[in-house]
């Protein structure tokens, strides 16, 4: 899906990038790069799509990289995923399971937490089923928000919500639910996945009965419809 806010914003530099690790992950990753052979660093790409995520492993570096020393530890870092990657933190957290590496940042997913007062890896409850009169569903609704915060634009590091696609949701007496989104090009290929994506968070995160997802093409999708947070990242604000 081309957006004019992405094709526009200049490719990020070593400098521009801010990558961070957290001291548990510099330990980790320092003792994995022991013994390995002279130059090499921990290779950083994202796999895209609409659920963008972070790998790594080590490996020697390339004339296509963008190499960053952050405490000590030499990054490699995928030139086509660096817009991803801007700000982001490699942390090394130990309170899930199984435990191990995350990278997370204002352009990839939040791994979701499990819920307050519960073990590591026991499961979050269930959502309370969305019932009740139109216009009650406030709650509802900033779980579905959140939940679509994880949905990104699959050629736009960017989740669909900031870049403002998602227009309104409804809701009938029985609790069904309908939301109003766009896209940023009406020649996007991905429009039945994005369509697929978002009808399944929803109805998880709501507890809806059902989620029928319209696309819609008035008004106009613009830069102008972004959250303050993606028009800054974007350099419209």
């Amino acid at each position: 899906m081309p957006g004019p806010a992405a094709r526009g914003d200049a490719a990020p530099t070593a400098e521009t990038l801010r990558v961070r690790i957290d001291p548990r992950a510099r330990e980790a990753l320092a003792a994995a790069l022991e013994g390995r052979p002279p130059g090499s660093g921990v290779r950083l790409w994202v796999e895209r799509g609409m659920h963008p995520h972070a790998q790594m492993m080590v490996d020697l570096p390339s004339h296509r990289d963008l190499p960053l020393s952050v405490d000590g530890v030499v990054l490699l870092i995928d030139r086509t995923s660096a817009h991803f990657l801007r700000d982001a933190e490699i942390r090394y957290r130990t309170d899930v399971a199984p435990a191990g590496f995350e990278v997370v940042g204002p352009f990839l997913p939040s791994r979701p937490e499990a819920s307050a007062g519960s073990e590591p890896g026991a499961p979050a409850a269930a959502p309370a089923p969305a019932t009740g009169p139109p216009g009650a569903h406030g709650e509802a609704e900033e779980r579905v928000r959140q939940a679509l915060k994880n949905i990104y634009d699959p050629e736009i590091p960017m989740n669909i919500v900031d870049l403002g696609l998602v227009y309104g949701m409804e809701w009938t007496d029985a609790g069904d639910l309908t939301i109003r989104m766009t896209m940023t090009s009406p020649g996007c290929p991905s429009v039945e996945e994005i369509v697929r994506e978002v009808a399944n968070a929803a109805r998880s995160a709501s507890g809806a009965s059902s989620v029928r997802v319209d696309i819609v093409w008035e008004p106009p999708w613009g830069p102008e419809r972004m959250t303050e947070f993606a028009r800054r990242q974007f350099g419209y604000a």
